[in-house]
């Protein structure tokens, strides 16, 4: 969605360091509310509404004193919860359609239209909501299997964010694999050429966040493929794992068989400034 925003590479870092800095500071301030109001931990747990794993309703009750007030509030939730899900939904079809239209994906021919009269990619849209659909079928089915999909989630965001950050720590510490702006002269750039943007820690710092990076994304993706407890049953084994490596060897075939012919990189249409 990067590439539908003015100065992107000025606005897109200030807005994750604005957005993380936000958040952390309205979500340490909730936690402490949920924790100031919360006398009863197991009562919470053992409600009605906790046993369903939803324990904060009876704490906004407890809390509250009152139904409709913890009804008010419950309502408050909702209503980000379906906000963030549609921005989720708008930002996963427009990875979507961006890796089709990079021929990246599988039928990538048709996650890459544009709809003319909307200009919208309505198949990437509706490939997306069917897959947010069956997910949360599969919960009426078995929580078991549907935690382990959501897992999957974290597990991977991890896996990619280590990747990606290796390789930038890989071409930091070879001189000259990534080129400065102001020394390109205004010259066009290709797609698996990297150029330093204007927000970026260069020199050693740089490396050593870099390296910081690389390390904490490992710790955490290690463990977040580990179940809750020790010698875990088949309930409660964390298959994130299994379905983590399932993923990335199935990305893997398909790439070897069929998207290295056809991938080569991002598509870029124009220079960086």
């Amino acid at each position: 969605m990067a590439e539908e925003i003015h100065s992107a590479n000025l606005v897109i870092p200030w807005c994750m360091l604005t957005t993380t800095v936000l958040n952390g500071i309205l979500g340490f301030a909730m936690l402490l509310a949920i924790l100031f109001v919360t006398t009863d931990i197991t009562s919470a747990l053992s409600s009605p509404t906790g046993t369903l794993g939803f324990p904060f309703m009876d704490i906004f009750r407890s809390a509250t004193g009152s139904i409709p007030g913890a009804t008010a509030m419950i309502c408050i939730i909702i209503i980000m919860d379906i906000c963030a899900a549609v921005a989720f939904l708008a930002t996963s079809s427009r990875i979507v359609f961006a890796f089709g239209r990079d021929k990246g994906l599988p039928f990538w021919q048709t996650m890459a239209k544009v709809q003319p009269d909307s200009k919208i990619p309505i198949y990437a849209i509706m490939v997306m909501a069917l897959v947010s659909c069956v997910i949360g079928l599969i919960n009426i089915g078995s929580a078991t299997a549907f935690n382990a999909v959501v897992s999957v989630g974290v597990s991977s965001l991890y896996a990619s964010y280590v990747l990606t950050e290796a390789m930038l720590l890989y071409h930091r510490c070879i001189p000259g694999n990534i080129q400065h702006a102001k020394h390109m002269n205004k010259e066009s750039w290709h797609a698996n050429e990297l150029v330093w943007g204007p927000f970026h820690v260069p020199g050693i710092w740089g490396i050593l966040l870099n390296a910081f990076g690389v390390g904490y994304g490992i710790i955490a993706l290690v463990f977040s493929l580990f179940p809750t407890h020790v010698n875990p049953d088949a309930a409660g084994m964390n298959w994130s794992c299994l379905m983590t490596a399932t993923i990335m060897l199935g990305a893997v075939v398909y790439y070897c068989a069929i998207a290295r012919k056809l991938y080569r990189g991002p598509v870029v249409e124009i220079a960086p400034y």
